[in-house]
């Protein structure tokens, strides 16, 4: 039997946008699943549903730690 340790359990993420510096390392990192808004002027979640292992490292990088599960 084979053993898999990635997590694929869909889980709802969002952007704390009044910690955001708008940075944009979220889009950078994770281009399928966060855009800049260019008439806001703010990122945006383009798919909000993601894997935890998706958006692991932005969530360890960004520098407000803004990028975060809903359902926690």
């Amino acid at each position: 039997m084979s053993t898999n340790n990635a997590d694929t359990t869909l889980r709802e993420v969002a952007i704390e946008l009044g910690d955001c510096r708008s940075c944009r390392g979220c889009i950078d990192l994770n281009p399928d699943v966060f855009e800049w808004d260019e008439v806001l002027d703010m990122p945006f979640v383009n798919r909000s549903e993601v894997s935890e292992d998706e958006v692991q490292d932005i969530m360890n990088c960004c520098p407000e730690g803004c990028i975060v599960f809903v359902d926690d």
